[in-house]
């Protein structure tokens, strides 16, 4: 099988983390991928040669909806979107676009598309995790317990719930419980790092991390337990990241953490509510779910009073990821889905249908329309 893959490949986004580990995955898999980046589109013929750029294979951008383009030949998009609709006008750039089907990496995604008016069958195939990236680590405590907690995305990955559940549970930096510490990692950009370096020495039991980690790993090694019960996700990338390693971890099964197994990798806080999302960013649409602070402070108690317990739960977890949700199983499924989608061209083809000069496929009753297809 050979296909092409558009997209962006930068590091420290989730997507270019995404695309990387998954093009990697599907040469392992016997697939050869072209990777193409937005500019390669418009190169010339001959430089599309040497590159070995195909336009009669598939080609799979991996993308935002809005910077999705129309490419010659057949065309598939995989993206994701964090709230529950997608912003203005990103459904028509995709109606109008080439785009034959829509890939997401969750239920979520899939009922925000149609929801927004997505005229693509619209498939589900789950994202991943590298067992070899995130090693499993041994049982162990630090002294004292130690949770983490991203800032770096703002208010998204429940920062302020957290705070919020740090102290209720654990009191005052005076009066409160001394052997426990809260690590805030944020990048140094933006106004947020600069808010939060304000309270450096308002409590010794919280620490600031304000860099850029050029490893994860790394990050997640210095805590007993991750706490990112995030308003909304595409995926969830650091939630499973840290699952992996042996960490447990404390979500909310909703948007991109709801995979239908969320229990099986994290501990689950209830009792959230859905507002508007309240962040001021234009990229963004729709609704959140809030955690309960009440029942996140109780998942971080049960965490701190039964530390031995909660890391067997993150090794569980670190076990039925390696088991169900790797980088490879998603590659697996996603070869599964084009060759399903083959053989219905193949089928489609021997029956009279036709595919246009330009490569787009026209179906004829074997695909229903606006279809969720789940792997």
């Amino acid at each position: 099988m050979k296909i092409n893959w558009l997209a962006y490949y930068a590091p420290w986004d989730g997507y270019g983390r995404y695309n990387s580990r998954l093009v990697a995955a599907l040469e392992r898999q016997g697939v050869t991928v072209t990777a193409l980046t937005s500019d390669n589109i418009f190169a010339p013929d001959w430089l599309h040669k040497r590159w070995g750029v195909d336009w009669d294979n598939l080609t799979i951008s991996c993308f935002p909806p809005n910077l999705v383009k129309s490419v010659p030949g057949r065309h598939w998009l995989m993206s994701m979107t964090e709230g529950s609709v997608l912003p203005e006008d990103w459904a028509d750039i995709v109606n109008k676009s080439n785009v034959e089907r829509v890939i997401v990496p969750c239920q979520h995604s899939a009922d925000a598309f149609q929801r927004s008016g997505i005229d693509k069958p619209i498939s589900i195939v789950a994202g991943g995790t590298d067992p070899l990236e995130f090693p499993r680590r041994k049982i162990m405590r630090h002294q004292p317990y130690t949770f983490l907690c991203f800032a770096d995305r703002g208010s998204r990955k429940g920062y302020y719930e957290i705070w919020d559940a740090f102290y209720l549970v654990f009191g005052g930096k005076t009066t409160g419980i001394k052997d426990v510490r809260l690590i805030v990692k944020s990048r140094p950009t933006g106004t947020l790092p600069e808010t939060l370096a304000v309270g450096q020495e308002l409590d010794p039991r919280v620490i600031y991390q304000i860099d850029e980690a050029d490893d994860m790993r790394t990050v997640y090694e210095q805590a007993d337990c991750l706490v990112i019960p995030s308003r909304c996700e595409g995926w969830g990338m650091p939630h499973r990241e840290a699952a992996m390693m042996g960490l447990p971890v404390i979500t909310q099964a909703y948007s991109g953490m709801d995979d239908g197994h969320t229990r099986e990798w994290a501990y689950v806080v209830e009792g959230g509510r859905i507002e508007a999302m309240g962040d001021g960013d234009k990229l963004k649409a729709g609704e959140w779910l809030v955690a309960d602070t009440h029942a996140l402070a109780a998942a971080m108690k049960r965490c701190y009073d039964n530390p031995l317990d909660a890391a067997k739960k993150g090794q569980r977890a670190a076990q039925w990821l390696r088991a169900n949700q790797t980088w490879d199983h998603s590659a697996q499924k996603l070869i599964a889905l084009i060759e399903e989608q083959d053989d219905g061209l193949s089928m489609a083809s021997a029956a009279g249908n036709c595919v246009p000069a330009n490569g787009t496929a026209i179906y004829a009753g074997h695909l229903p329309e606006r279809a969720t297809h789940r792997l």
